[in-house]
């Protein structure tokens, strides 16, 4: 329960800060308008005048939480001007430059105010003056929509580089061509290894077994029989 009341305070204490109240107010802007632009839409689609009437009245606080997002932003201009004028002075200038189109805009949120007030004093229903007040409402109603959320993207883009429009380190990529194919010529063929095998010693080298059958000395060639030389007797 203490963390709650802890919060609860700290919460409390943002708010009273301009720099952190003007960011809180600032979505309920375009979501605002957003919401009673649908719900007017719906309301004459289904023809319910309790929800026409909701949506008008949606629709002008919309618009009238304009007015304190304006001052709150004002005051936390100088706060911002001081905090990024040395190392980020394209930030001051921006935020400048969206302050002075979020006053440029002023008007269509006043134009919206008048039409809603007016059309729930006359009535949506009752004749063509309410009916055509209704219309002019929404039409303003999103064209004041589509500027807040402009605006509101021109200063995400000042104070968060995370954005895709931003160049960042991992976008820096140098694309190289593929390298050719290898391509191995005849000239360029490797010679076979030759792996050597050890040399087993002659005491290792099993003895073959002794055949059981005698082996022969080859025989001479037969030679071709000679004629015996006859001498004659001698005489008594």
């Amino acid at each position: 329960m203490s963390e709650f009341i802890i919060q609860i305070e700290k919460l409390v204490t943002a708010v009273g800060d301009a720099e952190y109240r003007y960011l809180l107010i600032e979505p309920l802007i375009f979501y605002g308008l957003l919401v009673g632009v649908i719900m007017l839409g719906v309301g004459f689609a289904m023809k319910a005048h309790r929800l026409q009437t909701t949506a008008l009245v949606v629709l002008a606080v919309a618009a009238l939480s304009y007015f304190p997002y304006k001052d709150a932003r004002l005051a936390a201009q100088p706060r911002m001007a001081q905090v990024y004028k040395t190392d980020f002075p394209a930030r001051v200038t921006g935020f400048a430059r969206n302050t002075s189109d979020w006053i440029a805009t002023s008007w269509q949120f006043r134009l919206l105010v008048l039409c809603a007030g007016a059309t729930i004093m006359i009535g949506i229903n009752r004749n063509r003056i309410g009916f055509g007040l209704a219309i002019a409402s929404m039409l303003i109603a999103l064209l004041a929509a589509k500027n807040a959320l402009w605006l509101n993207y021109q200063d995400a883009i000042a104070y968060h580089p995370n954005l895709k429009l931003h160049e960042a380190p991992i976008d820096r990529r140098t694309v190289h061509d593929p390298p050719p194919p290898f391509e191995r010529k005849e000239t360029q063929r490797r010679p076979p290894v030759i792996i050597a095998e050890p040399i087993t010693p002659a005491s290792l080298i099993p003895t073959p077994p002794a055949s059981s059958e005698r082996i022969s000395a080859p025989r001479p060639p037969a030679s071709a029989p000679q004629a015996r030389k006859v001498q004659p007797l001698r005489g008594y």
